[in-house]
């Protein structure tokens, strides 16, 4: 029996994940909102690989509930819901700013014919530091679980946050790299633009991963975006 390619699981982790984290990051960032204010964010997300094709679509609800913490809910087609949240663990003053460190969690619940049931999990350890002043670094290491497919993950992410460009500070570029231990890694760049600063974003992202496969192709993944901040 030939086995599934690799990175099949890692695009479906991709696109599960993509409206969680710092939209359009895929990797989480480590502040947490404060009690009372909350996002709405959406999400149009594709991935190709060779002939295999995915698409998501995503709508999230977050707010800060206080001791440190935040939690979402988001929709996502077909029938999927997600429950995620972050609790700040310590922060640190350094000379650019404050050094953060998180913990993040989601639990997905997909509906199926006999009733919904368990899809996925995940628990990740958030670090983000300013450096230089214009740019904000995130880390991530953290373990994920396809219940569906009954693979466990580990995942990693490293990315670097424009603080913003221009004399109004709207456009905020930023990249990162992306992976696990099952599959080749990926390489994302990204733009967020703030219509309304602090308000209203639109964001858009296109990635890749970083090695060919066999039949020289890549695997591909875009998204587009907005948040509405109350």
């Amino acid at each position: 029996m030939s086995r599934p390619p690799a990175a099949l699981p890692t695009l479906a982790l991709l696109l599960a994940g993509a409206v969680q984290a710092a939209r359009p990051l895929q990797t989480e960032d480590a502040p947490v909102m404060e009690r009372g204010a909350c996002e709405i964010e959406g999400l149009r997300a594709a991935a190709r690989q060779g002939g295999e094709r995915q698409r998501q679509t995503g709508l999230q609800l977050g707010c800060g509930i206080g001791w440190r913490s935040e939690i979402a809910l988001q929709a996502l087609r077909p029938r999927e819901l997600v429950l995620s949240g972050k609790t700040r663990l310590a922060t640190h003053p350094v000379r650019d700013g404050d050094a953060q460190l998180t913990l993040a969690w989601s639990l997905a619940q997909r509906h199926v014919q006999a009733g919904w049931r368990r899809s996925a999990s995940g628990l990740v350890l958030v670090a983000s530091a300013p450096l230089n002043g214009d740019w904000l670094m995130h880390a991530n290491l953290g373990h994920q679980r396809d219940e569906v497919a009954r693979l466990r993950s580990t995942t990693w992410g490293l990315a670097a946050e424009h603080n913003g460009l221009g004399e109004d500070g709207r456009w905020q570029p930023m990249a990162e790299v992306v992976g696990d231990d099952r599959g080749r890694p990926w390489a994302h760049a990204a733009l967020r633009v703030a219509l309304l600063p602090e308000r209203v974003f639109v964001d858009g992202s296109a990635g890749t991963q970083l090695r060919r496969q066999s039949g020289g192709r890549r695997a591909r993944l875009a998204t587009l975006g907005f948040k509405l901040a109350y």
